[in-house]
């Protein structure tokens, strides 16, 4: 049985959520805005063992690997992105991360939104707009042994990627976009205004048991939010009551959160059915409109990456085109407190344009259940 919960996280302060890149390769540390999908899956673990006794609380880590712990929280010890193993116990599937609208003094969520996609920009009186490219005439690009058309938006590009987070207007505007020619921009929604830059200095140690050393100086830019947002997911359980609210520590540098767990009621509301991306989270069996694992046709469409995806590049190779701001490297701390390797990934917001078809791909199971690869036709 799959149990759909919305769990939100708000920051009781300011957060660091780590990148690929530590304190003690470099003097400047960034902090991602959202937190990656491992950290999620990390959190929901260690709480849900805390709550049966069965976590030390010091190191973090299981006190005894038994049966109950394996009912629990899984077998996975999700060591890597591309751990094959994918039973995670209570937890059976994490959607992408968003944003939740939420007033202090309001019952009910009011929003869920998530990043505007890059093929949104912004111009200089601040409104949003959708730049369709088309194919030049009598240009091609050649690549390897193959030729490619060359894409254009019919102008020059001076305004930039928007910086937005788009609730469930804009979502519904940019699905209609063809018919509607539309875009309404929410002046409370730009993410500088949600999602607030923070920074501090200081002497790094080499670990939290080690003295401050001498010459060893850093700048984090770390975040806060306002305090009508958190965090969110949609959580599928196999049974109720498996997680209570409660505060708790996310992320390398341990930022404090409080975490309310609500269980969706059978008859949703029209925020969660009428949002082009949340209802694509509430069934247990929706991982987006294509994440590798089978071959989808397209005839028009593009792909909107709602999470990171990882697929080795072989996904770039059937598109006609792409709007990629960078290029996404997660890592994060094994069971011995060691950094894994990273993995490359596309980042969310990324905008493909498929030829024909995406063809199947190599891909880690375990990575989609916890909400990675997670993209949508539009």
């Amino acid at each position: 049985m799959s149990i759909p919960h919305l769990i939100t996280f708000k920051p009781a302060g300011k957060f660091y959520f780590g990148t690929s890149q530590s304190f003690g390769e470099s003097f400047y540390a960034k902090s991602l805005m959202f937190p990656s999908q491992t950290t999620i899956l990390g959190t929901l673990r260690a709480k849900i063992l805390g709550e049966h006794n069965k976590l030390d609380l010091k190191t973090r880590l299981p006190l005894n690997l038994d049966d109950d712990l394996k009912e629990l929280t899984g077998t996975s010890e999700m060591k890597g992105i591309d751990d094959p193993d994918d039973n995670f116990g209570k937890i059976l599937k994490i959607s992408p991360v968003f944003i939740v609208r939420q007033k202090r003094e309001s019952e009910c969520p009011e929003d869920f939104l998530l990043p505007a996609p890059a093929d949104v920009f912004q111009n200089e009186d601040g409104k949003l707009y959708l730049v369709e490219f088309k194919p030049e005439e009598n240009s091609k690009v050649i690549t390897g042994e193959s030729n490619h058309l060359s894409f254009s938006a019919g102008k020059k590009m001076k305004d930039s990627t928007a910086a937005y987070l788009g609730g469930i207007q804009f979502w519904n505007e940019y699905k209609e976009y063809k018919q509607k020619k539309k875009l309404t921009t929410h002046s409370g929604y730009f993410t500088e205004k949600i999602i607030i830059a923070d920074s501090q200095h200081g002497i790094a140690r080499k670990d939290r048991t080690t003295r401050e050393e001498e010459g060893l100086f850093y700048i984090k830019n770390d975040y806060r939010m306002n305090d009508d947002y958190a965090f969110g997911v949609i959580v599928h359980l196999s049974e109720e009551n498996v997680i209570e609210n409660n505060d708790v520590f996310m992320g390398g540098e341990r930022s404090l959160f409080k975490m309310k767990v609500e269980r969706l009621p059978k008859s949703l509301p029209h925020l969660y059915t009428n949002h082009p991306v949340i209802s694509r989270f509430i069934s247990d069996k929706d991982y987006g409109d294509y994440n590798g694992n089978f071959d989808v046709d397209f005839d028009g469409e593009k792909l909107v990456l709602i999470s990171p995806f990882f697929g080795n590049n072989d996904i770039l190779r059937d598109l006609k085109f792409a709007l990629i701001s960078g290029m996404h490297s997660p890592r994060f701390l094994s069971s011995r407190k060691e950094k894994t390797d990273s993995f490359r990934a596309i980042p969310t917001g990324s905008v493909l344009f498929p030829a024909n078809r995406l063809v199947k791909i190599k891909t880690y199971p375990a990575a989609i259940k916890i909400g990675y690869n997670f993209a949508i036709k539009f």
